[in-house]
């Protein structure tokens, strides 16, 4: 589903991203973990075409990255609000749902807001959201159209526990139903959902690596990041 070969980012001569790779099957998700400025947003942005990478290449669904085709297969969770503060949260769910081009949307975006608890404030303008309600409204618009590669960049930024829960649930159905999914978080107890984890090092990526035997080899996922990040 998404093929990425030795993508790197730079303004001028700062470098952001170095010769990241790895790939990602349907069913499968990946998350990426290191610290702030390390590349894990600006890899997102490339990946969901929101910026242009200096070098490398990626596909989606086979279809070279930053085309129209790529694009639609891709629900992007940005690591901002991600919104427009005139619009309300019902429609941002119909922007999205009609950049996408989906058909019999208007269900599973009734489900998503009652999940992510914005039923009362749906038709609000999204000016109003708090910043935990910005990052729900912004998962919903990326799952409502059931895209087949998802990239989430810190989903649980600000979100109380009842919504990490909800937003880890979602994930993982997204998951079952056979998307592909690239997660970065800060909380690495919700990192263990990820089939597989790659740690950033010096804007360079360690990994990926088998959640399952990082837990075995180091207990938790925070002491095998702390390995990983200075090997």
């Amino acid at each position: 589903m998404l093929e990425v070969r030795g993508i790197s980012r730079s303004y001028g001569e700062h470098v952001i991203v170095q010769d990241v790779s790895f790939h990602v099957e349907p069913g499968r998700m990946l998350a990426l973990l290191g610290p702030n400025g390390c590349g894990k947003s600006t890899t997102l942005k490339v990946l969901s075409g929101a910026i242009q990478a200096s070098a490398g290449t990626y596909t989606v669904d086979g279809h070279e990255g930053g085309t129209d085709h790529a694009r639609r297969a891709t629900g992007y969770v940005p690591d901002t609000r991600g919104v427009f503060p005139r619009l309300t949260g019902g429609e941002h769910l119909e922007l999205a749902a009609r950049l996408h081009h989906a058909d019999d949307w208007r269900q599973r975006a009734d489900d998503l807001i009652e999940q992510l608890a914005l039923d009362e404030v749906v038709d609000l303008p999204a000016g109003a959201y708090s910043h935990g309600q910005s990052r729900r409204l912004s998962m919903a618009m990326a799952l409502v159209a059931r895209p087949p590669l998802l990239l989430v960049d810190e989903p649980f930024d600000g979100v109380d526990l009842e919504g990490v829960d909800t937003i880890t649930d979602l994930l993982i159905e997204a998951r079952a139903e056979g998307a592909a999914l690239v997660l970065t978080t800060h909380l690495l107890d919700a990192a263990v959902i990820a089939d597989e984890v790659a740690v950033f090092r010096h804007h360079e990526l360690s990994g990926p690596h088998p959640t399952g035997q990082l837990l075995q080899e180091h207990g938790t996922l925070q002491a095998a990041w702390k390995h990983l990040a200075h090997a």
